[in-house]
């Protein structure tokens, strides 16, 4: 198959098209019954995306959001065997995503032989693999937290799909329509995973010749591992992280990217959750702060990925109302704002600049000691206009 010289984010413009085009079609319901019937004529459109934003702005729900909406449009009850979601992180390597070789050491004496231990990019696979008819998602947490290109390895391959306009491949009796990996990768591990008849059993493990997905491929022990179509791929990105890897641009471009806005309703319990006996809102403190994060004169860098998302903290039931402890918000919000935004109040806009503030923990005591709004005016340098602004649920 000769693939056009294009980059690959046509692919995501292709897919999100498709997404507007099949939005309202009644998808097939699964049933043992007309199964083969059933997997031979559902289609699926894969997705391969990462949701960024600031820390709390809700990335992580909005990914759930979605991805249980589409379980449901499929007719899905057990939507966690569906989903499997790892984390990535400096210490995440290829073998912990992939999946390793691990000695077992059998019952009663019987010595110890060496078995592949699947990780969560092996077992979304196999379950995808399996179960044709319906959708599976591989959900990748803090993405740039951990080297994904090394994470991935040789599976960074498998990114790439095939389109429309790219025709079907032929390859060993098997045809590969649109949404499959549009390379294979070898990896005899993960293909006799996927051919293992059981995984509950850890005593007799035994393995399927052949795979069916649908009725064009036939999954056996020398094909190459793709994505199929019913796969999709979700991460999500905190822009704000301070240790984190640079995804180059080649890993890039094989997701589409989706910033979830920073935004919270005023009349949600998230904003109307109070910071402890201080009479100030959550949501009032949070605007407030984020619009003095983006003033020039405060010289943050990159301003607004430090911008507070609306679920940075939450509250506990304190009597008949959800409030921040004090003691929360201050190793929380303080520290975050004391540490990683104003830099220990360099540029003295933000905190009060004198004898009884000059580290963290004098800001945190002063906080905590005070009482009521006194709290905020002990640490914060605070105009009357700033006071109306954070005392807008007492003055109303």
């Amino acid at each position: 198959m000769s693939l056009p010289q294009t980059e690959w984010t046509d692919w995501a413009d292709w897919e999100l098209k498709e997404r507007e085009k099949n939005q309202n079609e009644t998808p097939i319901i699964s049933s043992e019954k007309d199964n083969q019937e059933k997997e031979n004529n559902v289609s699926f459109t894969p997705t391969q995306i990462i949701y960024y934003g600031v820390p709390g702005c809700g990335k992580s729900y909005e990914v759930n959001k979605v991805i249980n909406v589409e379980l449901d449009k499929y007719g899905v009850a057990d939507k966690e065997y569906h989903k499997v979601r790892c984390v990535f992180h400096p210490e995440y390597c290829n073998a912990d995503f992939v999946g390793q070789i691990y000695p077992y050491v059998k019952p009663d004496n019987g010595g110890v032989e060496y078995r592949f231990k699947p990780g969560p990019f092996a077992e979304i696979v196999r379950r995808a693999y399996r179960n044709p008819a319906e959708p599976f998602f591989l959900i990748i947490e803090e993405i740039n937290r951990g080297n994904a290109a090394a994470i991935f390895g040789e599976m960074f391959q498998l990114l790439d799909r095939i389109r429309p306009e790219d025709g079907p491949e032929e390859l060993s009796g098997n045809i590969y329509n649109t949404g499959w990996s549009s390379y294979g990768v070898t990896n005899i591990d993960v293909n006799a995973y996927v051919r293992q008849k059981s995984t509950d059993n850890p005593e007799k493990i035994e393995y399927d010749d052949s795979i069916p997905y649908g009725d064009k491929i036939k999954f056996i022990n020398n094909t190459a591992v793709r994505l199929p179509p019913n796969l999709s791929i979700y991460a999500t990105m905190n822009t704000n992280d301070q240790n984190v890897f640079m995804m180059d641009n080649a890993f890039q471009r094989r997701f589409k990217s989706k910033m979830i806005r920073n935004v919270l309703d005023e009349k949600s319990a998230q904003y109307k959750t109070e910071i402890d006996d201080t009479g100030v809102y959550w949501g009032d403190f949070r605007k407030w702060i984020n619009e003095k994060i983006l003033l020039p004169q405060m010289a943050v860098l990159k301003a607004d990925d430090k911008c507070l998302g609306g679920w940075f903290i939450t509250g506990e039931k304190i009597g008949d109302v959800d409030k921040i402890k004090k003691e929360d918000f201050a190793e929380k919000v303080l520290k975050y704002l004391w540490d990683d935004v104003f830099k220990r109040n360099k540029s003295g806009e933000i905190f009060v600049k004198d004898d009884k503030v000059n580290a963290l923990s004098d800001l945190i005591d002063a906080f905590e000691t005070s009482v009521g709004f006194e709290s905020f005016e002990k640490i914060f340098k605070m105009n009357d206009v700033d006071k109306a602004k954070l005392q807008k649920q007492a003055n109303s």
